[in-house]
């Protein structure tokens, strides 16, 4: 079984699609830190694309947990957020982007895309951000272990933090 947490709108064939909130795309609605429905151990994989910096950093704490237990061992977790330090650099014109506002696309990483005429909305809030070293300290931290960030494939541009680490083998 596989799971993407934090679908918002975009659906993914072969998953189960988890939201807060229910979309056109959630197959199931629930908080990423208590997803009672699936079962102790049974999942392979957990997608979660630009979801965990919507959380505080104890809730997130929570999700990374909650995560590891649903996971079967050497259950991976491909876990997508905006890189802080890149975007920092972004905003003082030391590093660009292929966006054509350096400045919004920064200021985005930092506190979420919200405008409503950007398809935002209160839950697109920001609450927390990550360099490599926190999220790789977060992800430790809950017990992962085969951490390592990807640099290619889907979203493996530089402002994107694109982990991959596992449960541990029993």
């Amino acid at each position: 079984m596989q799971l993407h947490v934090g679908c918002a709108s975009k659906r993914l064939e072969g998953y189960i699609n988890i939201d807060c909130r229910a979309t056109s795309a959630t197959d199931l609605v629930a908080p990423a830190w208590n997803i009672p429905q699936i079962a102790t151990g049974s999942v392979s994989r957990i997608y979660s694309r630009h979801m965990l910096e919507h959380l505080d950093p104890d809730d997130a704490r929570k999700t990374l947990k909650h995560w590891l237990q649903l996971l079967h061992p050497n259950g991976e977790l491909n876990i997508i957020v905006p890189d802080i330090e890149f975007h920092a650099q972004q905003l003082l014109g030391l590093k660009s982007s292929k966006f054509p506002n350096q400045e919004q696309h920064a200021f985005a990483a930092f506190w979420g895309w919200r405008d409503v005429d950007r398809g935002g909305d209160k839950e697109d809030a920001h609450r927390w951000g990550y360099v490599q070293r926190t999220l790789f300290e977060e992800l430790q931290n809950a017990g992962f272990t085969q951490i390592e960030r990807l640099h290619s494939g889907i979203d493996t541009e530089p402002w994107h933090l694109n982990v991959s680490a596992r449960r541990p083998r029993d």
